[in-house]
């Protein structure tokens, strides 16, 4: 069987008006990294990492696909052979554009984590740092 591996990162989805984090006025230039993604940062200030995290999701939602996303999802359709997708971006642009098993090296926006008990779930637009564990 064929397959090709293919790796995206910010520039993709650049392209669908989300911002990146290390272009020139990009996120990192707007925050410091170990405020906002790391445990520590979270532990110092979850309200502020919560706030990061709840614009990244508006403006996730907020954005369309591209070309490029659906250009990949078509390949993937098409292709004889198996075509994987593998992101640097925390977005679901690809899948909304119909890509199939998309890696997140990152994460994802979409979903939420418990740092007590590990539960997962579907990240809401926005949560607020006090509510409970849905578990």
């Amino acid at each position: 069987m064929r397959h090709i591996v293919i790796l995206t990162g910010a520039g993709v989805s650049a392209e669908s008006g989300l911002g990146t984090f290390r272009d020139t006025d990009g996120l990192w230039t707007q925050y410091d990294l170990e405020d906002v993604a790391t445990p520590e940062g979270f532990s110092r200030n979850p309200a502020l990492v919560h706030g990061f995290y709840n614009a990244r999701r508006v403006n996730c939602l907020a954005a369309s696909p591209n070309a490029a996303h659906v250009a990949l999802a078509r390949l993937q359709e098409a292709f004889d052979g198996r075509v994987t997708l593998v992101t640097q971006n925390v977005d679901d642009l690809h899948e909304r554009a119909g890509g199939r098993d998309v890696i997140h090296m990152h994460g994802t926006l979409t979903g939420a984590l418990c740092a007590v008990c590990d539960h997962r779930w579907p990240a809401p637009a926005t949560m607020d740092y006090l509510a409970a564990c849905p578990s």
